[in-house]
């Protein structure tokens, strides 16, 4: 049987949620995953790492936990190489990338106590720890510990800056980045659905019941 996430999550699928949406029917359910974070200090867990708005000379670099091969960059351009959306990338976000012997390999976004848009809900939230999103692997390094290292050194990142709870929305229909995040120790507190037909719309918060 084919998985949902494989007839949904590509060109054809986001052509027609594209083509609904100009339209003005979009429908939309997305699972919110979250971590509780160790209570660590930032002395406890390495060097201060510092937001990315600092001059290149200040930007901290270390090791990945999870793989001793990749090194985690915390400077805005260094997935540019990847074409990341560094464009929509909002003031208070920062990015880390996963980088091998000075190449990036993937990237993700994470903001901490801040108000965030999520399009994909018409809406802005607000969250009480991290955010992550938009973690991205090149395509010819998946399944080597990316990922894995992404989430490792965004936890990291989050509770050097005092957050309790790292938090990421993930839709229903993706299940390989349900799979990422599970297998970090996130799981699923609620999940948010939303749809609108016009100028009609419903949004509810539903709890998780497992």
């Amino acid at each position: 049987m084919v998985s949902l996430w494989r007839l949904t999550r590509n060109q054809y699928g986001r052509k027609l949620y594209e083509l609904l949406a100009q339209a003005g029917i979009t429908a939309t359910a997305m699972r919110q995953y979250a971590v509780d974070l160790p209570n660590k200090t930032a002395t406890e867990v390495g060097k201060p790492i510092r937001a990315d708005n600092s001059s290149h000379a200040s930007v901290h670099t270390w090791t990945s936990e999870s793989n001793s091969q990749f090194s985690i960059v915390s400077r805005p351009d260094a997935p540019a190489s990847l074409n990341a959306p560094l464009a929509e990338k909002l003031p208070a976000e920062t990015v880390l990338t996963v980088c091998e012997k000075g190449v990036a390999r993937g990237y993700l976004f994470i903001s901490v106590n801040t108000t965030v848009p999520i399009d994909v809900l018409e809406c802005k939230l607000s969250f009480n720890g991290a955010y992550i999103r938009r973690v991205y692997v090149d395509q010819a390094h998946r399944n080597r510990g990316v990922a894995t290292a992404l989430i490792t050194a965004a936890n990291r990142y989050a509770s050097a800056r005092d957050a309790t709870q790292a938090v990421a929305l993930v839709a229903i229909d993706n299940r390989p980045s349900q799979a990422l995040f599970e297998t970090c120790g996130f799981t699923v507190r609620s999940t948010r659905v939303y749809a609108r037909i016009g100028p009609l719309s419903i949004r509810h918060q539903l709890p998780n019941t497992q």
